[in-house]
């Protein structure tokens, strides 16, 4: 079973490396475009910077993804 990221109009096997401009990267992680320049200025997320451009590498935001999932019934939500 091989593993497949949705990018723009077409699939890119998760195997082949991909970057990602600002607008590709936050329409793939479902946020706003300022929210992806905040979290870049605070250094929470890895990406690339070719010259003034910046990059986010797929594998670098599937990552990111993963170690930012909170597992259902783990502590860190308090009813009040």
């Amino acid at each position: 079973m091989q593993s497949e990221a949705r990018v723009e109009n077409g699939s890119v096997p998760a195997t082949e490396a991909r970057l990602l401009n600002v607008q590709e990267a936050a329409r793939y992680m479902a946020v706003s475009v300022s929210t992806l320049y905040g979290w870049v200025w605070q250094r929470r997320i890895p990406f690339v910077k070719m010259g003034r451009a910046l990059r986010f590498d797929l594998h670098d935001l599937n990552r990111f993804i993963e170690t930012s999932r909170v597992k259902s019934g783990s502590a860190g939500f308090s009813a009040k």
